[in-house]
């Protein structure tokens, strides 16, 4: 009878046949994170988790940068509500594009913001992101990792009002990171409606938890100004 390969033996040939598997994976065309590994191999001393589809998490996170657009979406009460869209990255130490991060983010909504205000600020509403949930809103592309979100505007008049936004990591591991306070000008509700329909924005509604609904699409375009139509009119010459 042949010789049985023991349980060592076993797990070192899966280790072969995993990083064969994996070293043929980066052959074959039509995957973009691939393509990328093959353009930069540093990208697989950096971050080796990538072979395997499991980038790696940064721990030691320095900045955080937010951009925040005026935007229509879904309030708490899963009702159309205006607010800001915004599109974040973390950057490490020695990291020039967007980092996975894993945490607690807490976002931060100011109302009436003023930035030359020597007065401590007063979050109107802070939102927060369990690690889990914060997860599910990741995505991948040129800028590496980013994170894109829906805050709805806590308040509830039609005014247009200035608004300050702040993102705030906090690690695992007890770290805590902060952006700058982004100011953002929220435009009237009838206005904020024209221009989401009319905005092509940066961040894909796809990406942007509770996107622009089609109630709230319904409504901007009832809001539109309806434009006259020319008609002719004939005048008949007297008779002679």
């Amino acid at each position: 009878m042949a010789d049985r390969p023991d349980e060592g033996g076993y797990t070192a040939m899966n280790r072969i046949f995993a990083v064969t598997m994996a070293g043929l994976s980066l052959l074959l065309p039509g995957c973009s994170s691939t393509d990328s590994l093959i353009r930069d191999t540093s990208l697989l001393v950096r971050d080796p988790g990538r072979i395997v589809g499991r980038p790696r998490i940064e721990k030691n996170v320095v900045q955080i940068v937010a951009l925040w657009e005026p935007s229509n979406g879904k309030g708490i009460d899963d009702k159309p509500a205006r607010g800001f869209a915004g599109h974040i990255l973390f950057f490490g130490t020695d990291t020039d594009t967007g980092c996975r991060v894993r945490g607690t983010v807490n976002i931060y909504e100011y109302d009436q913001y003023d930035a030359d205000s020597l007065d401590d600020l007063t979050p109107l509403h802070t939102f927060s992101f369990h690690p889990d949930i914060w997860e599910g809103h990741r995505s991948e592309g040129t800028l590496g990792h980013s994170y894109s979100c829906f805050i709805p505007y806590m308040n509830k008049h039609r005014n247009q009002v200035n608004c300050g936004l702040k993102v705030e990591l906090i690690t695992d591991d007890g770290q805590k990171i902060t952006s700058e306070v982004t100011e953002v000008l929220l435009p009237t509700r009838s206005a904020a409606g024209r221009a989401a329909a009319k905005s092509r924005g940066f961040v894909r509604e796809s990406q942007i938890g509770g996107s622009v609904t089609q109630a709230a699409a319904t409504e901007s375009q009832a809001l539109e100004p309806a434009q006259e139509k020319l008609q002719s009119l004939s005048i008949p010459l007297p008779k002679r």
